[in-house]
């Protein structure tokens, strides 16, 4: 081959591999501008129910929440004192997703799992699902003491109450971003909870004999 030739076939060789890493830029830069940037715009909101007590589940909750944007995973925090570690009992494990008019949806679930007892549940649409706005996803979860404040049985007589339960829902958007806490609320009050009185003891006196008197004659 002359050095003509070669150096021709060597500028089109050179021209080819800038063309491909200038296409490989070009890809790369779809990519990327494909990919929407986090931002934490979504709002979501929602409400608990006390539902009906079983065997296994006595403080059972259902909750059930929305957002205004597309969300592929939640959490739920359940905290009642400062440093809780076990305020959730049980929970489900599947959630399902309704639409506006209350259809359940086949398009759309989450999973769901956390340690018991715990204080949060994690909850996640599976790979490459999420649910859309304004569907609304609905589960439920088992409290290791009633939601509202109380008093636990067997307390001792002036013991203060325990205080209610606090429920907050944190989102992962489409987009990638959090967003959260959003606090989710009885729907309808708690019963009134009476302190139990302290019971007033009575002091018991001791009968004094009574000393016999000597008969005078």
């Amino acid at each position: 081959m002359s050095y003509r030739k070669a150096a021709r076939a060597g500028r089109r060789s050179a021209l080819v591999a800038l063309a491909l890493a200038l296409f490989g830029c070009v890809l790369v830069q779809s990519a990327v501008a494909a990919t929407p940037t986090p931002e934490s715009a979504t709002l979501c909101g929602g409400k608990l129910k006390l539902a009906k007590p079983t065997a296994d589940d006595p403080n059972l909750l259902s909750y059930k929440f929305n957002c205004n944007g597309g969300i592929t995973a939640y959490t739920l925090i359940v905290l009642r004192k400062p440093n809780d570690s076990n305020t959730i009992d049980d929970f489900a494990s599947s959630v399902s997703v309704f639409d506006p008019s209350g259809n359940p949806l086949s398009t759309a679930s989450f999973s769901c799992a956390g340690e018991i007892p715990g204080d949060g549940v994690n909850c996640n649409a599976g790979a490459g699902g999420s649910m859309a706005s304004p569907d609304w996803a609905e589960g439920t979860f088992d409290t290791t003491e009633p939601y509202c404040a109380n008093i636990p049985p067997g307390s001792k007589a002036g013991a203060k109450r325990d205080p209610a339960a606090v429920v907050e829902l944190v989102v992962s958007d489409t987009t990638g971003a959090e967003d959260g806490p959003f606090r989710l609320r009885l729907s309808g009050k708690c019963p009134a909870v009476h302190a139990t009185s302290k019971s007033k003891t009575t002091k018991k006196v001791a009968a004094r004999p009574v000393a016999n008197k000597a008969v005078r004659r």
